[in-house]
């Protein structure tokens, strides 16, 4: 049987691979508000321009990500994001750092201005984990980047952000929801390293 196919024992929930009639569900990976950042106050004097995430080929498109217990990949059923995940997670970071205010402004990649400092995200994991058929998933994301100078594109110093949310339940809503709290915690990780790259580039200019 296919594992798109697969009935996954739950009761009183949809099985998340069975094929799944109408239309798929369709999820949006959004920005949770955050307090300002404690430091830097006031905002650092320059913009921060963000450049659109890159991702691997397991992760591009609108699919949900899954790797089953035995190693194989495949996507969530049913199920899909409102956008590309490399156009999800670059509004998930721009409107966090914008939440955090610790630039004077902070640019998408589609801004036709250019910021003081660039952050450049590669996205290196994304996926709901099986450890058994039957079980909830762990969503793992795992965000590497850089920082760096737009003038003289000097790198500044490396970012990092890792989250790991289990699933409250094998649901698609359970499964989208830990794929956001696990997206808020790795793009909360990449904010505090921006912020503080920078912090340290400015004090020393």
């Amino acid at each position: 049987m296919p594992a798109t196919l697969l009935l996954l024992s739950l009761a009183g929930c949809m099985p998340t691979f069975e094929a799944k009639d109408g239309p798929p569900d369709t999820f949006v990976l959004a920005a949770v508000t955050v307090a300002p950042a404690e430091a830097p106050v006031p905002p650092l004097a320059g913009e921060l321009a963000v450049r659109m995430p890159t991702v691997r080929a397991a992760t591009e498109g609108n699919h949900l990500p899954v790797r089953l217990p035995d190693g194989r990949v495949d996507v969530l059923a049913g199920a899909r994001w409102a956008a590309p995940v490399d156009a999800g997670l670059g509004a998930v970071l721009v409107d966090t750092l914008r939440d955090r205010r610790g630039f004077s402004a902070v640019l998408p990649d589609s801004s036709p201005f250019a910021g003081r400092w660039l952050l450049d995200v590669e996205v290196r994991e994304f996926i709901a984990q099986y450890a058994a058929e039957g079980a909830a998933p762990t969503v793992r994301v795992v965000l590497v980047g850089t920082l760096g100078r737009s003038r003289d594109r000097q790198v500044l110093g490396a970012v990092t952000g890792t989250g790991e949310v289990a699933a409250r339940r094998n649901t698609r809503t359970a499964i989208a929801e830990a794929f956001g709290s696990a997206t808020r915690d790795a793009v909360l990780q990449v904010a505090q390293d921006a912020e503080r790259l920078a912090a340290t580039d400015a004090a020393a200019r």
